[in-house]
C-alpha cells in the first residue's frame, strides 16, 4: 500500500507557503525585465505613466524581495503577504504583461494563506483551507487542458514543445510523436479531476509528475525556450503537487458544512471554476483561466507594407518573418526576447504594440495593420 507523505496538514501547508514564496523569488530574477529595468517591448496598463521609470523601477523589485523573505522570517506573515499582493497588483495595473500564469497561480494561493491565521487545534479550519489550495491548483490542470482543445494545439503549441525532441528522431518518427499530442489535454484534464478524487489520486499525481518532468526536459532555457519562469515553475508545480495530494490530506473528524461557510471558497469557485469556462466565448482572460501554451489564445502580429518594413528599426526588424510573400513583425518572439515571458493577450495589449511600432518608427497608419495570425 501507497502511504505518500506523512506530514500533517498543518505543515504542509507551511512548506508550501516557503514553496511558493522561494518559487516567486528566483522566478522574479528569471523574468527580471518583466518587472525592471530598460526594455523595447511596450508597456500595456490602465495608467499611461509608469510607477517609476528604469532604473529606479528595481525599488519596487527590492520591495517585493524584502515582503516575500519577511513572510518567511517573522510572525506577522499574514501582513506581509498582503503588501506583497497589494505591490502585485499595482505591478499588474501598471502593465498587464506581467500577470503572467505562474505569477497568477503562485498569488492566488498566496492569497489563501492571507485568510489562514496559521492555528493548528481547529481541524476544520485548517482542512478547509487546504482543500481550497487543492481546488485552486486542481483547477490549472484542468483548464490548461481544456483550453488546448482547440483546431491549433498539435500542430502549433505542441509541435514548438517538443522541437528537441526531432534532433534525435527521425521526421517519420516525429509525426508520430506529434499525433500523441491529441491526448494531451484529455491527461491534463484527468489529471485536474483525479486529484480531488481518493482513488485515482495517486494516478493522477504520477501521471502529473511524468508531465512536469517532460516540460522540465523539453523547455530547459536555449534560444528557443526563453521563458525561464515558466520552466522553472515545473519543478514547484512537482514540489507543490506532493505537498498537497501525497499521503493523508483529509483529518477524521473534518466537516464539510465548516467549508461553504468561508467567503474565500465562493471566489474560489467563482474565480478558478467558473469564470474559467467562459474563456472560450471571450469574457474571462486568457492567463486567468490557464490558458496558455494552447494555440487558442486571442494572439496578433503586425503585417508590414513594403515601406514601413524600410523604416522599421534595426531591434524590430530582428523578429520580422516572411510568409506567404508578405512580412509580419512577430510580437510572441519580440516579447520572449524583450520579457522573457509572452505578452498577454489582451486588447490593451495589442493597442500599446501597434501604437509603439507606429509611433518609434515614424508609420503611418496604412503602413502595418494589426490582425489576427493563421497558424502554420
Amino acid at each position: 500500500m501507497i502511504n505518500g507523505l506523512q506530514f500533517s496538514i498543518p505543515q504542509r501547508m507551511l512548506h508550501i507557503r516557503i514553496t511558493i514564496v522561494v518559487s516567486l523569488l528566483i522566478s522574479f530574477f528569471l523574468s527580471l525585465s518583466l518587472w525592471a529595468g530598460e526594455r523595447s517591448f511596450p508597456y500595456a496598463g490602465i495608467f499611461n505613466e509608469q510607477l517609476l521609470s528604469a532604473p529606479f523601477d528595481y525599488l519596487f523589485v527590492v520591495l517585493a524581495v524584502v515582503l516575500l523573505l519577511g513572510s518567511i522570517l517573522f510572525k506577522r506573515h499574514r501582513l506581509l503577504l498582503v503588501l506583497f499582493l497589494f505591490l502585485s497588483t499595482l505591478w499588474i495595473l501598471f502593465d498587464i504583461n506581467r500577470c503572467q500564469p505562474w505569477f497568477y497561480t503562485y498569488c492566488f494561493l498566496l492569497l489563501v494563506f492571507v485568510f489562514y491565521d496559521g492555528r493548528v487545534d481547529d481541524s476544520n479550519k485548517f482542512t478547509s483551507y487546504f482543500i481550497l489550495l487543492q481546488l485552486i491548483f486542481s483547477s490549472v490542470y484542468f483548464f490548461c487542458g481544456l483550453s488546448q482543445l482547440n483546431a491549433f494545439f498539435v500542430e502549433n503549441e505542441f509541435r514548438q514543445i517538443i522541437a528537441p525532441l526531432h534532433v534525435f528522431v527521425s521526421d517519420r518518427q516525429f509525426s508520430f510523436f506529434i499525433r500523441l499530442g491529441v491526448v494531451v489535454p484529455y491527461l491534463l484534464m484527468f489529471i485536474g479531476i483525479g486529484l480531488m478524487i481518493a482513488p485515482i489520486r495517486y494516478l493522477a499525481i504520477t501521471l502529473g509528475v511524468l508531465l512536469h518532468i517532460s516540460l522540465l526536459v523539453f523547455l530547459f532555457p536555449s534560444k528557443l525556450q526563453l521563458n525561464y519562469a515558466e520552466w522553472f515553475a515545473n519543478f514547484s508545480y512537482i514540489i507543490i503537487l506532493f505537498l498537497l495530494f501525497s499521503g493523508k490530506t483529509k483529518q477524521q473528524y473534518f466537516s464539510p458544512t465548516f467549508l461553504v461557510q468561508l467567503p474565500l471558497f465562493y471566489l474560489v469557485l467563482l474565480v478558478c471554476i467558473i469564470l474559467p469556462f467562459f474563456n472560450k466565448r471571450g469574457y474571462w482572460p486568457d492567463f486567468l483561466s490557464s490558458n496558455f501554451r494552447s494555440g487558442g489564445n486571442k494572439q496578433v502580429e503586425l503585417k508590414l507594407g513594403p515601406d514601413a518594413l524600410k523604416k522599421i528599426k534595426t531591434e524590430q526588424f530582428y523578429f520580422v518573418v516572411k510568409r506567404n510573400s508578405a512580412y509580419y513583425l512577430d510580437i510572441t518572439a519580440w516579447s520572449l526576447a524583450s520579457l522573457n515571458a509572452p505578452y498577454f493577450p489582451d486588447q490593451r495589449t495589442f493597442n500599446s504594440i501597434y501604437k509603439c511600432v507606429l509611433e518609434e518608427n515614424a508609420l503611418g497608419v496604412k503602413e502595418i495593420e494589426l490582425q489576427r495570425p493563421l497558424h502554420k
